[in-house]
C-alpha cells in the first residue's frame, strides 16, 4: 500500500520540474532528507527517485525565466574552487601507483559529492527571493520534523532503551549521521518558529524542537551529544539576557539527565574513559594517526576520496580498517593541505558573512528574516563543526545546503540595499566586492 501511495505522489512530483525547476528542487530536497521510498516495500524501494525528479528539473531549468545567475561572492568562489580541487585530487589517484588501487571507489565518491554540489548551485539559480528561501526551508525542516516525530514516538514507546536510526540506505542511516543531521535541524525549527506568519506553522516548529532534542538523545551518539551541548551553549550565548540563557541551558541538561534511560547514561559516561578503553575511540585515534602520516607523504594532493583503505593502513603500519572519524582529518588525508585550507576558508567565509548580516540588518524591520536565517546557519554549522570533529562527514549534503543559503542571504542583502528608499540610503552603505569582504553587505547600524 505504501508503494502505491508513493507512486501516486511521484507521478505528481516528477512533471513539476518541467514547469517549475524550483518545484523540482523542493521535490529533490524532500526525497534527499526524508527518503520516502525507504519506508516502502516493493518496486518503489528500488526506484532512483531522486534522479526521476532531477532530470525534469534540469530540462525545465533550460527554459525557465524565473532564475538568476549564481550570485558571485567570495563564498561562491571558494565553493567552486573546492569542487575543482576535488576533481584534481581524483585525477591524481588514477595516475598514482600507490593510490590507484582505490580508483573505483574514488570516482564513485566524486560522482556522489558532485551531485550534491551541483544541486547546491542549482539552488543558487532558482532560489531568487525570500519566499522561495522560506519554502525551501519549510520542506527541509518539515522533513526532519517528521523524522523527529517518528523516532521520538518509537523511542518513548520502547522506553528509550534502543538506538534510533535514520532512513535506511541513506546518508542519514547511521545513528551518528542521524544525530548530526537532527542537531543541524534544531536551529531551523527555531528560526521558522520565530519567522513564520502562520500561527499553526509556528506551533508545529516549536513542538518540533523538543522532539528533535529527544531524537538526538535517542541516537546514543556521543559525537552528536557533544554537538548538541555545543549548540545549547551557542544558543545561550546568543540570547540577549545571558542569565536566562544559562538557566535554559541548565534546565535542558537537567531534563535530559533525569529523563534519559540508564543505558544512555552508561553510554555517555564512557566519554571520560573512551581514549583508554573504548574500541571506537581508539579507532578514531588510529585513523587520525594514519591521516597525518598520509598527509605527510602527500601534502598537496592527498590520497583522494575514500583513501582510508586496508592497503594504505597496512602500508603505514596502522592496524585498522575504519574511516576518517573526523571531517578535518578526512579533508587533510583525502585532499591534502590545500583541500583542508579551502574547506576551512569556506566555513570562515560563511561565519563572517552571517556575522555581517546579523550586525547590519537587524535594525531593518522589513528584513527581519535575514539576520534570523543567518543565526540559523551559524548555529547549524556550529554543531556540524563540533560533531564533525569525531565523524567523517565532510561531504554531508545538509552542510552544503547551508553554504548555498549563505550565498543566497548575501545576495538578498545586496538587493535590499539596492531597493532601499533614498531616505534611508544614508544609513546603508553598499560594499563592493573586494579581496577581503563579501559584496554589498554594508548595512550600518546608524
Amino acid at each position: 500500500m505504501r508503494a502505491y501511495i508513493l507512486a501516486v505522489i511521484l507521478a505528481i512530483l516528477i512533471p513539476i520540474g518541467f514547469f517549475s525547476p524550483f518545484g523540482g528542487m523542493l521535490s529533490y530536497t524532500w526525497i534527499s532528507y526524508f527518503n520516502p521510498h525507504q519506508y516502502t516495500f516493493g518496486f518503489t524501494r528500488r526506484l532512483p527517485v531522486a534522479l526521476l525528479v532531477v532530470l525534469p528539473t534540469f530540462v525545465g531549468l533550460a527554459f525557465s525565466r524565473k532564475r538568476q545567475s549564481p550570485p558571485l561572492t567570495v563564498t561562491t568562489l571558494l565553493l567552486g574552487l573546492l569542487w575543482l580541487w576535488f576533481g584534481i585530487t581524483t585525477l591524481n589517484v588514477y595516475q598514482s601507483p600507490a593510490l590507484v588501487h582505490h580508483w573505483t571507489d574514488t570516482i564513485v565518491k566524486f560522482e556522489q559529492i558532485s551531485k550534491i554540489l551541483l544541486m547546491a548551485f542549482v539552488s543558487l539559480i532558482v532560489v531568487i527571493d525570500h519566499q522561495r528561501l522560506r519554502l525551501w526551508y519549510l520542506v527541509t525542516a518539515g522533513s526532519f520534523a517528521l523524522l523527529a516525530l517518528k523516532v521520538s514516538l518509537w523511542g518513548i514507546a520502547t522506553g528509550g532503551q534502543f538506538k534510533v536510526y535514520g532512513p535506511p540506505s541513506s546518508m542519514l542511516a547511521d545513528n551518528n549521521d542521524f544525530g548530526l543531521a537532527m542537531n543541524m535541524a534544531l536551529p531551523m525549527f527555531l528560526c521558522l518558529a520565530q519567522t513564520e506568519q502562520s500561527r499553526w506553522l509556528r506551533w508545529i516548529f516549536f513542538m518540533a524542537l523538543p522532539l528533535g532534542m529527544i531524537a538526538v538523545v535517542l541516537t546514543f551518539s556521543r559525537g552528536a551529544m557533544l554537538g548538541f551541548l555545543a549548540l545549547l551553549v551557542a544558543w545561550a550565548m546568543k540570547i540577549r539576557h545571558k542569565y536566562l540563557g544559562a538557566l535554559g541551558l541548565a534546565a535542558v541538561i537537567a531534563v535530559v539527565l533525569v529523563a534519559a534511560p540508564s543505558s544512555w547514561i552508561e553510554r555517555m559516561q564512557t566519554l571520560r574513559t573512551a581514549a583508554a578503553v573504548d574500541a571506537s575511540a581508539q579507532s578514531r585515534i588510529r585513523a587520525w594517526d594514519f591521516a597525518t602520516k598520509l598527509a605527510r607523504d602527500h601534502p598537496v594532493l592527498g590520497g583522494g576520496f575514500d583513501t582510508f583503505t586496508e592497503e594504505l593502513y597496512a602500508l603505514y603500519g596502522v592496524q585498522d580498517t575504519h574511516g576518517p572519524h573526523s571531517i578535518y582529518f578526512q579533508m587533510l588525508a583525502e585532499h591534502g593541505a590545500p583541500g583542508l585550507f579551502l574547506f576551512l576558508g569556506l566555513i570562515a567565509s560563511c561565519y563572517l558573512t552571517c556575522g555581517r548580516i546579523i550586525r547590519r540588518c537587524r535594525h531593518e524591520r522589513s528584513e527581519d528574516y535575514l539576520p534570523e536565517y543567518a543565526r540559523m546557519v551559524q548555529l547549524s554549522m556550529t554543531t556540524f563543526l563540533v560533531s564533525g570533529a569525531f565523524l567523517g562527514r565532510a561531504y554531508f549534503d545538509l552542510f552544503y545546503q547551508l553554504i548555498a543559503t549563505v550565498i543566497i542571504l548575501a545576495h538578498q542583502a545586496k538587493l535590499q540595499v539596492a531597493q532601499a528608499p533614498e531616505s534611508s540610503q544614508g544609513q546603508l552603505v553598499s560594499v563592493v566586492t573586494n579581496s577581503s569582504s563579501m559584496p554589498c553587505l554594508g548595512y550600518t547600524e546608524g
